[in-house]
């Protein structure tokens, strides 16, 4: 999807009204990261459990940071919203310490942001010479690689798009899956997702088990967000799970090779595993801040893993999950709501205020 051209000085104003937000643990690959912003933007770190020399970097870092800081260690979701409330930039990009811009995409990025209010770049994936290493990039591409989603990184949204998906911008609650989750209130709110393929970033290679892991996560996110109406649970678990793993086992194989087919079936099951884990340990320990109206969507067609494309059938069930936990959330008329006059930081203008009031 072609994005509107816009006018260079228009891009200039927006790039002003722009921040970059990295959530950051222990990962010294962020000053890659800051160094491949070629543009002056604000550059938001989002700490959760930072290491004594991440907080060393950060101090003795020339260019100027705005940091802040949250004790759930490993929550993306929280990392991302108080990333969000430390600034009060228009426009947010969401971005990892271990993936690197190439040159002009960060102003690319808010072009297209001008016109769309939510805008998805192209993940390459770093390798080495190792087999795992492979593998996990022709997974990585194959996950990503059907379908256009909000998935980050890179990600770059219009902060008005919140009042209009539930009025926040992740859910704190099931760890790891933020980004899905995110996408499927902008399907519920009809907010379309612009895939700019030019728009490249750089993920490092990575190595060895790492991948797993990260899967195994995803699982916990996925149980959590069942179990509280977000994602939607299958009514017969195990025959659906069965079904949908199948499917996409071949799928893979036939576009990425019986290898990463072979791999990813390891990853899915470590996906059910950490699904189990959270089943039986709840290891974050958020059920006792499940809210009240929290409850299963159960559908005998529920949403693929390798998927955040919904359905019309998902679509009415998570919109009805939402209702029932008070969060209206209705498809947005017109999207020119989003397209704010590209002014400079500060008060929206008369005709920005009207479109969002309009919306």
């Amino acid at each position: 999807m072609a994005t509107d051209p816009v006018d260079e000085t228009d891009v200039d104003k927006g790039i002003a009204r722009t921040g970059v937000v990295i959530a950051l643990r222990d990962d010294l690959r962020i000053a890659d990261c800051i160094a491949s912003i070629d543009e002056d933007v604000e550059i938001v770190l989002a700490l959760n459990g930072p290491s004594d020399a991440v907080l060393k970097l950060i101090a003795e870092h020339p260019r100027p940071l705005t940091v802040t800081e949250i004790e759930d260690v490993g929550n993306l979701g929280a990392a991302y919203n108080a990333g969000a409330a430390a600034t009060d930039r228009q426009y947010l990009l969401l971005m990892d310490s271990d993936c690197t811009f190439a040159p002009g995409v960060v102003r690319a990025m808010v072009r297209a942001v001008l016109t769309d209010p939510v805008v998805k770049g192209q993940v390459v994936y770093g390798e080495s010479d190792g087999v795992l290493s492979k593998l996990t990039a022709r997974v990585r591409e194959f996950d990503e690689g059907d379908y256009v989603s909000a998935l980050s990184p890179p990600l770059i949204y219009n902060r008005d798009i919140v009042d209009h998906i539930g009025g926040y911008h992740f859910d704190e609650l099931i760890h790891w899956c933020e980004d899905r989750e995110f996408d499927f209130r902008l399907q519920l709110a009809g907010i379309p997702v612009v895939y700019l393929p030019q728009a490249r970033i750089f993920h490092d290679a990575q190595h060895g088990f790492a991948n797993m892991r990260s899967y195994f996560r995803y699982g916990v996110g996925e149980g959590i967000a069942q179990e509280t109406g977000v994602f939607t649970t299958p009514a017969v678990p195990v025959a659906w799970r069965l079904f949908e793993a199948s499917r996409t086992l071949v799928h893979c194989a036939r576009d990425k090779g019986v290898g990463a087919a072979a791999y990813y079936a390891l990853l899915k099951a470590a996906f059910h595993t950490g699904t189990a884990h959270h089943l039986l340990n709840d290891p974050y320990k958020v059920r006792e801040r499940y809210p009240a109206a929290a409850k299963r969507a159960r559908m005998v067609r529920s949403i693929p893993q390798h998927s955040t494309k919904l359905t019309g059938a998902q679509v009415r069930r998570l919109r009805r999950a939402h209702w029932e936990a008070g969060r209206r959330i209705e498809k947005v008329a017109d999207l020119s709501v989003f397209h704010p006059d590209a002014a400079g930081p500060g008060p929206r203008s008369a005709a920005g205020q009207a479109r969002q009031q309009q919306a």
